[in-house]
Formats: structure tokens, C-alpha cells, sequence
């Protein structure tokens, strides 16, 4: 069986492998620890800790362990609250870029290159204009802001009315987006591509993926969606893991995604020099009974199966 890490970094989610982590400071620095010393698994999905302290002791145990920080921004500019980055209320606005300029100096302290972020919350059809208006002053400033520091913006589409609620939104409304900021100057932002986010939005990854790949992907999560059993604890957006029962992925569903990244030569099936190499990662909860450390070894098997039948065939 061939290597995955041959052909792309492999990474995995902090804080969905250990929900507890974001109760405080102290749960996320043991979630952090436990995860920097999965094996197999060269980068970390998370955001970092305001306490300087934790932030910097996950930083150290990155490098020690050989791990890369794939910065994420919290929750908070999904939520109709202080951090909205497309509300109306300007100081709303500018407590969001303040936030987001905070983690972004986080992300450059990590030395990540890539940070996965959402737009803010959709406030109806017929506030979406000036919200849109809003949420790209934001980018714009923020974009400018990464250019400095070498690090890539990568927006994820998410539900807009159904399980979530975001402006931003369907794949091909996302790819609009990141075309506008590339014709503003700002190629520093990306479209995250999301396979789990596929089935909530009731989307094809496959037609979905190549309005990305046009638009421009900067960076891959693989996840699953269970959507057709509300009574399944993992209904809807909750980052079921791969091949779960009533899920929409299993290493089969992932093995066609990854033929088709091939197609577009976002990924290659002869191995690629290190540096060349793009990343893919995991965003999924545990397997129902297993431990987090089972769970990532499942699911890292599932996917490297997956790979294997693209590259052997």
C-alpha cells in the first residue's frame, strides 16, 4: 500500500477529534498535546489560545513533534452577535476585524501559511446586498493584512438556510467571491474546499470541486454528512466521521473525490517533493465508541485505502 504522505500532507482536526478543547485554555493545550502526537498526521486544524502562555507552549510542541499549524478562526464570525463581519452596526464590524487581525497575528506566530475561515451569518435576501458590501470592506483589509505575512485566506462554503446559515453560502456564490478579490488584487484568497459541507448544501462534490478548482482551492478538508435520518445523533453539520453508517462517504465516495482532484491537478499520483505537496485534512468527530486515537487511525486508514485505489487503480 502506498504512503499518503508521499503525495500530500495529511492533516486532522484539533478540536473536533477533542471537542473539550474549547472549554479553556488548559483542555485545548492537552487536546493539542495528544493530537501533535498522532502518528501519520503532519498537520493540526485548530485556532490558538489568547492565553500567551498556552499559544506558545502549542507552538513549541508543534515544532517539536514536526507538525504544521493550519490555522482556523473561531466560530465567533459565524454568529449573530459582536463579531459579525457583515452587520450593519459598524462597530459590530470593527470588533470583528479586530478579532480577526488578533488571530491572524496568531496564525503568523504559528508560521501558518493557510488560514480556514467562513463568512459571517446571512441576514436575509433582502439585507444580503449591503451584507456582502460589508463582509468584503472586511476581506479586503483582512487580505491585505495576511499579504504581509505570507498566508493564504481560504473561505469555506457552508449552508446558507439549512443546518447553518451563512452568506456565504453556496460553492458557486464562494467562487464568485474569491474571483472578485483576485480582480481587487488580492490572490491571497482561496476557496476551502469542504466534502461533508457537499450533502448539507445539496450540492455534487464533483461539479462543485471544479468550480473551486477554477475559482482557485487553497486547501481541502475531508469530512461526511449524514442527511437522510434526523434521528441519527450525527444528522446534519456535525462532522461525522468517514464511512459511518447512513453517511454519505466511505473510502469509495472518497476515492472518486480524489480521482477527480487528480483530474484537476490539484493532487498528483506520482509522489511530489515535499514542498510541493498540498495538504488535505480531516474534519471529523470521533467514531461513536472509539477513542480519539482509534478514530484518527480508523479514519487515516479509510483514506489512505482511498488513495491507494487512485494510485494503483
Amino acid at each position: 500500500m502506498v504512503s499518503i504522505e508521499k503525495y500530500f500532507a495529511f492533516g486532522i482536526s484539533v478540536g473536533l477529534l477533542y471537542p473539550e478543547a474549547h472549554t479553556s485554555a488548559l483542555r485545548h493545550l492537552s487536546a493539542f498535546t495528544k493530537t501533535a502526537q498522532l502518528n501519520g498526521f503532519e498537520t493540526l486544524e485548530t485556532t490558538l489560545s489568547d492565553d500567551a502562555s498556552v499559544r506558545k507552549a502549542e507552538i513549541a510542541i508543534a515544532r517539536e513533534e514536526g507538525k504544521i499549524i493550519n490555522y482556523n478562526f473561531p466560530v465567533d464570525f459565524q454568529l449573530d452577535g459582536p463579531f459579525d463581519p457583515g452587520s450593519s452596526d459598524a462597530k459590530i464590524r470593527a470588533n470583528a476585524l479586530d478579532l480577526a487581525f488578533r488571530h491572524l497575528e496568531y496564525a503568523a506566530e504559528a508560521g501558518s501559511k493557510v488560514i480556514g475561515m467562513t463568512s459571517g451569518i446571512d441576514h436575509g435576501q433582502e439585507e444580503r446586498p449591503a451584507t456582502m458590501s460589508y463582509f468584503t470592506e472586511y476581506m479586503i483589509a483582512l487580505a491585505r493584512e495576511a499579504k504581509k505575512v505570507g498566508i493564504n485566506l481560504a473561505v469555506e462554503p457552508v449552508e446558507r438556510g439549512r443546518f447553518k446559515n451563512l452568506l456565504l453560502g453556496p460553492t458557486d456564490e464562494v467562487c464568485s467571491f474569491v474571483t472578485k478579490m483576485h480582480s481587487l488584487g488580492h490572490e491571497n484568497v482561496s476557496v476551502l474546499f469542504d466534502t461533508a459541507h457537499m450533502p448539507l448544501m445539496q450540492e455534487d462534490p464533483i461539479t462543485s470541486v471544479r468550480l473551486a478548482h477554477q475559482a482557485g482551492i487553497g486547501h481541502i478538508h475531508i469530512g461526511n454528512a449524514i442527511v437522510g435520518n434526523p434521528a441519527n445523533p450525527l444528522y446534519g453539520h456535525t462532522h461525522a466521521p468517514i464511512g459511518i453508517a447512513e453517511g454519505e462517504y466511505d473510502y469509495l465516495e472518497v476515492s472518486a473525490f480524489f480521482a477527480e482532484l487528480v483530474k484537476l491537478g490539484y493532487l498528483d499520483i506520482n509522489p511530489v517533493a515535499q514542498s510541493a505537496r498540498k495538504c488535505v485534512s480531516l474534519e471529523m468527530a470521533r467514531y461513536p465508541g472509539l477513542s480519539a486515537t482509534l478514530s484518527a487511525q480508523v479514519a487515516y486508514e479509510k483514506v489512505q485505502q482511498a488513495w491507494n485505489r487512485v494510485v494503483e487503480g
